[in-house]
């Protein structure tokens, strides 16, 4: 899931969130505006962040109408195909969890994240 920081009250042009100190980051701080990958949500910085991606909650999931659709390739492998032609190389099934409640963005970010090798 990716994240955003956002200010703590609308206006504010500083005061992200600290961390330990690292040195890649001397100072510990996360500013306002950057984007970060995480595991999970952090629930801990509520009102402090918001889902650039990755989150299904709150979402209405394409069920039929979508341009994805994932198809068997033999051997426990699956594939990602667009419009019939395979778009992700080859996949278990354990990886496939959940992509059919996927918003479409989130499908086609799924499919950047494991496309297949030209």
């Amino acid at each position: 899931m990716r994240i955003k920081i956002i200010a703590p009250f609308k206006g504010a042009t500083s005061s992200g969130l600290y961390g330990a100190p690292s040195k890649e980051n001397p100072s510990g701080e996360i500013p306002i505006g950057m984007e970060i990958d995480v595991e999970k949500e952090p629930t801990d910085w509520v009102g402090r962040y918001e889902v650039v991606s990755g989150s299904t909650e709150g979402k209405e999931p394409i069920l039929n109408n979508s341009a994805y659709a994932v198809e068997a390739k033999g051997g426990g492998y699956y594939v990602v195909t667009k419009d019939g032609e395979p778009v992700t190389k080859g996949l278990r099934k354990d990886d496939l969890d959940g992509f059919d409640t996927l918003s479409e963005e989130d499908r086609a970010a799924f499919v950047e994240l494991h496309k297949k090798e030209a």
